[in-house]
């Protein structure tokens, strides 16, 4: 196990050990799962499961979430002006799992969904979900920050959340 605090705090620590350390601390970083959809230049779906969503404003309903610059994501997001923030339920491990991968197929296996109100990829039976516009982007590193308005939202009840720690999902009532 990695000694955080020695590995954090060691003033002979190179910059090139930063990006690992900030990994090894994000990990202790409980986060909600999401998967993120729109369509790419030639109308397909792409996707992508998500831990960098935050709420940004309420007045006007904002969002925010990360993706990697050079994914077929990201290189979607560089255009697109509309795309779907899922919110996984607790049960739906295996379809983050699908969507946490490099590469096609995503759309299949544990994967129901249909086409949404603004033409992007809408997943079935998830805890809620937002149809959102681009708003700004930003290449950060070698992320693409998106900063998107709600156009629409909804949610459902009866199940929790699904949560991403330590590498790992976990669900909460």
């Amino acid at each position: 196990m990695t000694d955080f605090a020695a590995l954090a705090t060691s003033e002979d620590s190179s910059e090139s050990a930063l990006p690992q350390v900030l990994r090894l601390t994000m990990r202790r970083h409980a986060a909600g799962v999401s998967v993120v959809t729109t369509c790419d230049a030639g109308g397909g779906p792409v996707g992508f499961c998500a831990t960098s969503l935050t709420s940004v404003s309420l007045q006007p309903p904002t969002v925010s979430f990360s993706v990697g610059v050079n994914s077929t994501s990201g290189r979607a997001w560089r255009n697109t002006t509309h795309g779907i923030i899922h919110l996984l339920r607790s049960d739906q491990a295996d379809v983050a799992s699908a969507f946490a991968i490099s590469g096609p197929g995503k759309f299949a296996g544990p994967v129901d969904w249909r086409w949404g109100p603004a033409g992007q990829p809408l997943l079935d039976n998830v805890l809620g979900w937002m149809l959102v516009r681009t708003r700004i982007r930003m290449i950060v590193g070698d992320h693409l920050l998106i900063v998107c308005d709600v156009r629409e939202a909804t949610v459902q009840s009866g199940h929790g959340p699904l949560i991403h720690y330590d590498s790992g999902f976990y669900s909460l009532p």
